[in-house]
This record gives C-alpha cells, structure tokens and sequence, in this order.
C-alpha cells in the first residue's frame, strides 16, 4: 500500500510506522490520521508482526502536533470532527493487541504528546522535548491528554496544560512521562532491544493483557477486575499458554507461535 504521510515496513517481528512529513516538523493533518488507521489495521492483521514501532523522520521533532493549516480555517462543527479524528486514531493506538513503542527524537508537542502517551512504551533521546504549548494560542488541551493525569498525576497535568511550557527529556524520565531516555548514539540500539524483548512474548497473552489494561484505565475498578478475570479464562485455552506454562516444568525457553 502507498502512503503520502508515514512509511511503513516489517521485519523481524516489528512493524515499523514512521510519520514523515519532517518540513512541517511531521505535524499531523487529516491524510495522516487516516493513514495511521490504515497502517494499525495492517500491523494488527499480520501475522508475523509482533510489535508495533512508531517514529519519525527528519531528527527534529516525533511530532510538532496539529497541522495548523488543516484547522486554521474550520468552523465549529469542523473543530469537533478534527477532535473525533484525532481520538479515533489514539483510540486505535491504545487498542490494537499488539504492543506499541514510540521511539521519540527531538519535539513532542501537543497532539504529537497525546499520540506519544497513546502507545505502550515511550523511549526518548536526550535532547527530546515535550510539551502541550496550545494553551499560548487560547487552546485548551483536549482528547487524549485526559490519559495525562494516570501518567504523570493531577498536578504534573496541570502543569503541562496551563504552563505550556517544555519539559527537557529529563524532567519527563523524573515524572514517569517517559520509560526510559538514552543518548542519540545508543538511540537505535536500545529501541530495538526493546522490540526484540517484546516480539518474544506470547501474542495472544499480550493483546489479553492490553485489553485488561485498557479496561483498568477507562471503568470502575470492581468491573475492571470482573473483566480480567473472565477474560484471562480465554487466554487459558491458548496453545501459547500451554507452551508457557510446559516450557516452564521443562525449564526451557518458551517458543510462542501466537496460538
């Protein structure tokens, strides 16, 4: 498939997405939110892809945030479909069973925060920076910075939301905004360690358990454990959780073939 705003490939168990429209710092407009749609169905349907990578090209910005000319001109109406499409497509990312890492290298603004904390893991560079600068402009954050709060707590949202000032990649490690941030040069390297470690794991087991999760973090606690208690039921009669738990009475490594 050809895409105008991201480039994909698979290899070794990683399906790689990387937004790329590195002049406008890859800020998002309409084409890419559906094109990122397109490319998470085709990574959730391969079989061979066991993890999903997200990053970008250029090495200045992950993502700068929201096109500003796909929303200067629109009206009210038009403001709240940009907002549905930007949900539509972080949604996908918190749902596809299949883990997400986003390898973050320079700015992570706005929108391009709220797709960054819509993905499992988030690895940065040194010389990363994040930040929700909209409020400079009169714009409130909205959608998916709601996750903000589970991540870096009330006050750290706060922060971001009414300051709109950067954290250096530091400060994100320090408030849990980020797994982990290493040098430029070891970058790559520690990004597909990563991946690696993830594509070894049981596939039907992981998307069981992003499924759990995503129920801890959007209903009340009593159905949350409700739902993974009933749901890890169908996990049990997997071919994966066999191996597993055999590979462990026969003290070997265990071989998952997502069965």
């Amino acid at each position: 498939m050809t895409y105008r705003t991201i480039r994909c490939r698979s290899a070794k168990g990683v399906f790689r997405i990387t937004l790329n429209r590195p002049k406008v710092l890859n800020a998002m407009n309409g084409t890419m939110l559906r094109e990122l749609r397109q490319a998470l169905a085709r990574a959730a349907r391969e079989r061979d892809a066991r993890v999903i990578l997200i990053d970008a090209a250029g090495g200045r910005a992950f993502s700068a945030g929201i096109d500003v000319a796909y929303v200067k001109d629109l009206d009210g109406y038009g403001t709240r479909e940009v907002g549905r499409e930007l949900h539509r497509t972080f949604l996908a990312l918190r749902t596809v069973e299949k883990p997400v890492v986003a390898a973050i290298d320079g700015l992570c603004l706005g929108a391009g925060l709220e797709l960054a904390v819509s993905c499992d893991f988030m690895i940065a560079t040194e010389r990363s920076r994040f930040g929700l600068p909209n409020i400079h402009r009169g714009i409130p954050a909205i959608v998916e910075a709601a996750i903000l709060p589970m991540a870096v707590g009330i006050q750290g949202a706060r922060e971001l939301c009414y300051l709109g000032e950067f954290w250096d990649a530091a400060k994100a490690e320090r408030r849990n905004l980020v797994h982990a941030v290493h040098p430029a040069a070891r970058f790559r390297r520690e990004v597909d360690a990563l991946c690696a470690k993830l594509a070894e794991k049981s596939t039907r087991a992981m998307g069981t358990q992003k499924e759990i999760i995503h129920k801890w973090m959007t209903t009340d606690l009593e159905s949350a454990i409700d739902f993974s208690v009933n749901t890890v039921v169908l996990n049990w009669l997997t071919r994966d959780q066999k191996e597993g738990m055999g590979s462990f009475l026969e003290k070997r490594r265990a071989r998952f073939k997502g069965e």
